[in-house]
């Protein structure tokens, strides 16, 4: 019988559930390891990283030719040649996906390097004139349809990182306008993200993409007001929305409720600073409520609520210290601090309690 492929992690949790059943007489002694046989740990293919490499450096070398040699060749030699080098990556990739899929895999990849480059070469070409960020939002939906042919998830992934980097533009952040139409691209990236096999990093690189979207409305917002100290306003808006993912938990995916967390922690870390409010005492009721909040998600199981809370202390502690002790002490308190938590988190894992109950 040929081993199932299983990552790590997933081997050691059936391996503690295994020992457990067997512990428990519910399998017969021997058993577990008998069934621990069949699995075998993913390993890093030599024989990838290889042609994953080798892809990479010859799309880099071509286009680092062609751009070297720019001004001396003419417009429509630029053009095809570098059509040629994208048909003939792709289409030697579809010719070998049967006989030799890793080679062709690595092919699609140089196909889609040089699709990308393609795209800021001819902008450059024929003096589009156009943000560059637009190239990156263009390349992330060229790729978008050989990742569903191919149910690639790097490919996706990709595609979700072109996006989030097109929407970190200074424009959007600045709320100079609303990138309405990137609606469709994250629709679209969560969608193959679930039809093609769910991967959880592609999955927490488009809630981010989200978040910056929704980001990028509450600048376009803010920006046509006549009010400009607004820091506090986007503090309280992610803190709801990452409090909203937490309590979703069952009917979202595990991903979103762990960015929830991030969310609603980075945005209370925000809000405990005096100069984020209008009126400089609120951050302190404020701190004091979201600590007890933290404390009661702390009761209830949730590892990363102990990090949160951690951070939250050590970040009062800094700003306490440094003011009434000397600096030597300030490190000191602050590393048996750090030491604590560190015992706390350990002891509380050891216990089995969840990531993110």
């Amino acid at each position: 019988m040929a081993k199932r492929i299983v990552k790590q992690h997933e081997l050691n949790f059936l391996k503690r559930e295994l020992k457990f059943l067997e512990d428990s007489e519910i399998l017969p002694a021997g058993k577990a390891n008998e069934i621990d046989g069949i699995y075998e740990v993913q390993k890093l293919s030599f024989t990838k990283t290889l042609l994953y490499v080798g892809s990479i450096l010859i799309g880099a070398g071509v286009l680092s030719f062609i751009a070297s040699n720019w001004d001396e060749i003419g417009k429509t030699v630029k053009l095809l040649l570098i059509i040629a080098i994208f048909l003939a990556s792709n289409l030697a990739g579809y010719k070998m996906e049967k006989n030799y899929p890793k080679t062709s895999r690595g092919l699609y990849y140089l196909g889609i390097l040089v699709f990308g480059a393609g795209i800021f070469l001819i902008e450059q070409m024929f003096h589009l004139g156009t943000n560059s960020q637009n190239a990156f939002l263009w390349w992330s939906l060229g790729i978008m349809p050989l990742a569903w042919v191919l149910r690639d998830k790097w490919i996706l992934l990709a595609s979700s990182l072109f996006v989030l980097k097109y929407l970190l533009d200074g424009q959007y952040l600045q709320g100079v306008n609303i990138p309405y139409w990137t609606l469709l691209w994250i629709a679209a990236i969560y969608i193959l993200n679930e039809k093609i096999g769910f991967s959880k990093v592609t999955g927490f690189v488009t809630g981010l993409v989200s978040l910056t979207f929704i980001g990028t409305i509450v600048s376009f917002i803010l920006n046509r007001s006549d009010y400009t100290d607004f820091p506090y306003v986007y503090g309280l808006i992610y803190l709801v929305i990452g409090v909203a993912l937490v309590h979703s938990k069952g009917k979202v995916r595990d991903i979103y409720v762990v960015l929830g967390y991030l969310v609603h922690g980075a945005a209370a870390l925000l809000l405990s600073f005096e100069d984020t409010w209008p009126v400089d005492w609120i951050y302190i009721p404020f701190s004091v409520l979201y600590l007890l909040y933290v404390l009661y998600l702390i009761k209830r199981g949730s590892l990363i609520s102990i990090i949160i809370l951690c951070v939250m202390i050590f970040r009062f502690y800094l700003d306490l210290s440094f003011e009434f002790l000397p600096k030597s002490f300030v490190f000191i308190i602050g590393g048996f601090l750090l030491l604590g938590f560190g015992f706390y988190f350990e002891k509380q894992r050891k216990k089995g309690v969840s990531v993110h109950e």
